[in-house]
């Protein structure tokens, strides 16, 4: 999810020059490996994602900078991502009530707030420009 939103805020070109099976260099290892299916995909998002917890920076900035390395951004982001940061960027935009706190889904509630910090950590990364 946290992907996804720096995704689709600065709308890169995607690349689509990787389609299973490949071979590439890690990102993290800098060694070539080969990505036969989604989950060594997977595999290597959680290998960014314990680096990650090592930095200051969101996963979702050290995602934004390296997917595009070793795989296309399309195997990640699913529809519902999509769906969600719209529906996130609708509440907030035209100030729509979610209804009662009570009776709003967990999910829903953890996704908003993961597209909220992604959002302040992308003002936070433009400023620095």
């Amino acid at each position: 999810m946290a992907f996804a939103v720096w995704f689709t805020y600065f709308k890169p070109t995607a690349n689509t020059r990787f389609s299973l099976p490949y071979v590439c260099q890690s990102p993290i290892s800098y060694k070539r490996r080969e990505f036969n299916s989604l989950d060594d995909i997977w595999d290597e998002i959680d290998k960014i994602n314990e680096v990650n917890a090592k930095t200051s920076r969101t996963i979702g900035q050290d995602l934004f900078h390296l997917i595009p390395l070793f795989t296309d951004p399309y195997y990640i982001i699913e529809g519902w991502m999509i769906d969600m940061i719209n529906e996130f960027n609708m509440v907030k935009n035209f100030n729509i009530s979610l209804g009662v706190l009570d009776s709003i889904s967990a999910d829903r509630l953890n996704c908003f707030t993961i597209i909220q910090n992604e959002y302040n950590s992308i003002t936070q990364y433009e400023a620095k420009k």
